[in-house]
């Protein structure tokens, strides 16, 4: 996990609204990563929010959750964002939260069956365990969804290199430099984050801390000397000290020995070392057919 906290939009008409969800959300964390609210007070500025917040192109965003206010400029100024970020912005992974003062306006069940929304809370029900419930679980779901396909997207890059090694290995160098993100001022930026990929015992491609051979494969025999525990049959494992994962996928008749390392800033959740284990077997499996 590399982000250093997670982003909420708070999109609402009401300045006393912000005032006081600001208050009940100073202390969320998440992973132990603190939660920053944005405000927006129509439509047209949440829309800006969100901009900002895109990661290259609309439909990859640091934002993990909405809560929306139905009634704003308009009656239908809620569902009308709602609409813009799952239809124009192709957003599927933004959870959002729904929240109204007027009830009548946009009856619960009608508008979970026709808007892609993953909550729904009158403004009287929003206290701040129930604040807490829906950013906690909201940022979690997002964060497991949006690294899944993060994941897929980048076994989808490198099947194309996936006749030989060395187009595979520039391929991955060349992801790693697009892929690594931070929230700086007002716009999301590139940047490194500490990994490697040590494959078949060779050190291939490394960024940050393990850049070059020498610190990998000195770390990753440290990691190796620790206790381990195990994944599936095949002899695959991992282990964790601090902040640093790695995972070692066993060699097979269809599967390459890979040793993978990652430097977070907190550490990983047990899902995620699940997400990368799912991905590294395909991935040394493409490694060991191109060989």
């Amino acid at each position: 996990m590399h982000l250093t906290e997670f982003h909420v939009l708070l999109v609402d008409d009401e300045p006393d609204v912000h005032e006081i969800s600001r208050l009940a959300m100073r202390h969320f964390k998440v992973y132990g990563l603190p939660v920053r609210l944005h405000s927006a007070y129509s439509k047209a500025e949440a829309i800006e929010v969100l901009n900002g917040l895109t990661l290259g192109r609309p439909d990859i965003s640091l934002a993990s959750v909405a809560l929306i206010d139905v009634v704003m400029e308009s009656d239908r100024a809620g569902l009308e964002l709602c609409d813009h970020i799952r239809n124009v912005m192709q957003n599927r992974l933004l959870q959002i939260c729904l929240r109204t003062g007027q009830p009548g306006m946009a009856p619960e069940r009608t508008v979970l069956d026709q808007y892609d929304i993953q909550g729904y809370l009158a403004k009287g029900e929003a206290t701040e365990d129930k604040l807490y419930t829906i950013v906690k679980a909201g940022v979690r779901e997002a964060y497991f969804s949006g690294l899944s396909h993060a994941l897929q997207d980048l076994l989808h890059y490198l099947i194309p290199s996936a006749s030989s090694r060395a187009a595979i290995a520039e391929a991955l160098k060349n992801w790693e430099r697009l892929a690594r993100l931070k929230f700086k001022g007002g716009q999301a930026e590139t940047i490194s984050a500490a990994l490697c990929y040590i494959l078949e015992n060779e050190f291939v491609t490394g960024l940050e801390d393990w850049h070059e051979s020498a610190a990998a494969l000195k770390r990753r025999d440290e990691l190796l000397a620790l206790p381990s525990i195990r994944l599936n049959e095949d002899g695959d494992q991992f282990c964790i000290e601090g902040r640093d994962l790695l995972i070692h996928i066993a060699p097979t008749q269809v599967n390459a020995e890979i040793h993978y390392m990652l430097r977070g800033t907190v550490p990983p959740p047990d899902w995620e070392v699940f997400l990368y284990h799912r991905y590294l077997r395909s991935f040394s499996a493409l490694w060991k057919q191109a060989g």
